[in-house]
């Protein structure tokens, strides 16, 4: 009886009913004599890697639609100090977001990059 672990290891999809946005086994550096363990690895990582990346790219669409609330209100603040320093410290903290996001994103990026490099190497 083979066991469950190795048995997932050998399922593959053919290339027509693979999803658009997940890669061929050849596209990720999988040849046909490569252990399955390294491509099923790889695959995950790839998945993941996806999820997180659409993840923090729906935040910072949601950090720039603060912005635009946060300018809106500076902008129709109608002079009454309050309403302009609330729309200054919104766009300010708005912004800072949305940079920790873009840089979430690249290192998300970065370490997929480095780790599917070392993986396929050995």
């Amino acid at each position: 009886m083979i066991p469950k672990a190795i048995l997932l290891a050998y399922i593959t999809l053919p290339d027509s009913a693979r999803p658009s946005n997940l890669p061929a086994m050849s596209e990720i550096g999988v040849g046909t004599d490569a252990n399955p363990e390294i491509a099923a690895t790889q695959t995950a990582i790839l998945y993941v890697g996806n999820l997180l990346s659409q993840v923090l790219l729906f935040t910072a669409s949601i950090a720039i639609i603060f912005i635009v609330i946060a300018g809106a209100n500076y902008v129709f603040s109608l002079g009454k100090e309050e309403r302009i320093e609330k729309g200054k410290q919104g766009i300010f903290w708005s912004l800072m977001g949305l940079i920790i996001i873009l840089f979430s994103y690249s290192i998300v990026q970065g370490v997929i990059s480095i780790i599917l490099k070392v993986d396929s190497s050995t």
